[in-house]
């Protein structure tokens, strides 16, 4: 029986490119044992004296070609590894290789292309540059005379500045002198009116027959019980319209020339209280200016409330300065809002 070498299922040879292919190898030692029997004669006994029969023959070739395909089988998956692991390596250098010149074309593909957008983005760049440069140009050179007209501004702000301050300070200065002037003119007017007198509740026209300034000397000789008539220098009712009723007779002023006279007939007419004439009822005040009679009038609440608490002195000194005497103090007041809170301590009055 002979058999022939047919190369192993699988055995793999490389091609090109490192592709594995099938190797084509001669016959292995297994299988040259293998052939070397079967061209034998098979024996003609066994053990025993026996003769070989074909069926002891399949199993002792069965055996052996067992034997022999597990060996080749190990010999080929050897070198079927081997070839596997060469062709992992190629490949994966190949695939490298393949990958790097990929990347490469894309690189330069892209760079192309981003190369172009940024030639086509840099001339609109230039362009829109262009065309603001123009619409901005105008802007600028109104900005600059904005800017100009500015600093004209603050020069002329801080001049003016400069000159308002000046300003208020002569106009303050000016109001102190004002404010001076106006005591003084009140002060001048009050000593020309030191000496003259007031009397009202007089009626009109009892005067017609000796003169204003003789019925008035008359009128105090009699009514004070003065030594003598006073001399007047000059006497006339206050310069208004006359009523047509004659309800409210205008009062007449007059100046009394001597400074004892003055003084005298004021001290009488206080201390007389009431005063009466021909059976009607007069008062006899100081002349006072305008501002000084306002400014006293503010104290007439106060003098009002302190003339009802008792011990207790007050007089209104000119040209309105309140002065009080009470438990042996004496208190002096510029200000009718202080004079007032103070009168309605001391005389029990209940505050708002």
């Amino acid at each position: 029986m002979s058999l022939q070498h047919t190369p192993p299922r699988g055995a793999t040879k490389k091609s090109g490119k490192g592709r594995p292919q099938m190797e084509e190898e001669g016959p292995t030692e297994a299988s040259a044992s293998v052939t070397a029997m079967a061209q034998e004669d098979p024996p003609k006994k066994i053990k025993g004296g026996k003769k070989w029969e074909m069926e002891d023959l399949k199993i002792f070739l069965a055996a052996e070609m067992k034997t022999c395909l597990a060996a080749e089988m190990k010999t080929f998956s050897e070198k079927f590894q081997k070839s596997l692991d060469t062709f992992k390596v190629d490949f994966r250098a190949e695939m490298l290789v393949t990958v790097q010149q990929m990347f490469e074309n894309w690189k330069r593909t892209r760079e192309e292309e981003v190369k172009d957008q940024m030639e086509v983005m840099e001339a609109r760049l230039v362009s829109v540059e262009t065309k603001a440069q123009i619409e901005v140009d105008p802007i600028r050179q109104e900005l600059d005379q904005h800017r100009i007209a500015i600093t004209e501004l603050e020069k002329c702000a801080m001049t003016s500045a400069e000159t308002v301050n000046q300003l208020l300070t002569e106009n303050q200065r000016l109001t102190n002198m004002v404010s001076k002037l106006n005591d003084k003119c009140i002060d001048l007017e009050g000593r020309q009116r030191r000496k003259n007198l007031r009397i009202v509740g007089v009626k009109e026209g009892r005067e017609k027959e000796m003169g204003t300034r003789d019925f008035v000397a008359d009128l105090l000789h009699t009514v004070l019980k003065l030594d003598h008539k006073p001399l007047l220098g000059r006497a006339h009712r206050a310069q208004r319209r006359r009523t047509q009723d004659d309800g409210h007779p205008r009062q007449i002023i007059v100046k009394v020339l001597q400074d004892h006279e003055f003084d005298e007939i004021m001290k009488k007419s206080v201390r007389s209280g009431q005063l009466f004439f021909e059976g009607e009822r007069f008062s006899i005040y100081r002349d006072y200016s305008t501002e000084v009679f306002k400014k006293r009038m503010l104290f007439n609440e106060t003098k009002r409330i302190l003339k009802s608490v008792p011990d207790l002195k007050y007089s209104l000194l000119y040209p309105a300065r309140l002065r009080v005497t009470y438990n042996s103090n004496v208190f002096f007041f510029t200000e009718h809002e202080k004079a007032l809170e103070y009168a309605k301590v001391v005389g029990n009055v209940p505050t708002d």
